[in-house]
């Protein structure tokens, strides 16, 4: 049976290591196994092969429509005409909602970038003991403030 469990790195684990080996699991039973942190940053712009959920162009129709529908009612009242106006309406409101898109983007970009710097590291830890030995060592990594844990049985089936 194996137990596969997550951590950060940090004092945490070396002390869930000491404590399986104090139950009688060997060192060759216990494989720790860090990752590795991104470096890049994420792709900003969308592809036809990736895309994160997020748009340059929804607020910037949104604005636009907004402002063509409020340049045509009020353009009747004003000197060049409610299609004029409507049309600079449309322009004013897909600039506006382009740059306030940008802006929030920026700001969305340099919170990742602080994130993808941030000193956490996961550590996966795989550890294999008999099958009496599953639910004392998982406690252990509970209280040890494992990120997450389960179970797996490498036994073939009958048959």
């Amino acid at each position: 049976m194996y137990v596969i469990a997550s951590f950060e790195h940090s004092g945490r684990l070396e002390l869930a290591v000491a404590e399986m080996q104090q139950l009688g699991i060997s060192k060759q039973s216990i494989l720790i196994l860090p990752l590795d942190k991104r470096v890049d940053m994420p792709q900003t712009l969308d592809t036809i092969h990736f895309a994160d959920g997020k748009s340059f162009v929804d607020l910037s129709a949104i604005l636009g429509t907004v402002f063509m529908l409020l340049g045509g009612i009020y353009g009747f009242v004003l000197k060049w005409g409610p299609i004029l106006w409507a049309l600079i309406g449309l322009v004013f409101g897909l600039l506006m909602g382009y740059a306030v898109d940008r802006w929030h983007t920026r700001k969305t970009r340099k919170n990742k970038r602080q994130t993808l710097n941030d000193n956490r590291i996961d550590v996966f830890v795989m550890v294999k003991c008999k099958d009496y030995q599953t639910d004392k060592v998982k406690e252990l990594l509970w209280n040890q403030l494992a990120l997450g844990i389960t179970l797996f049985n490498n036994a073939e089936p009958p048959g």
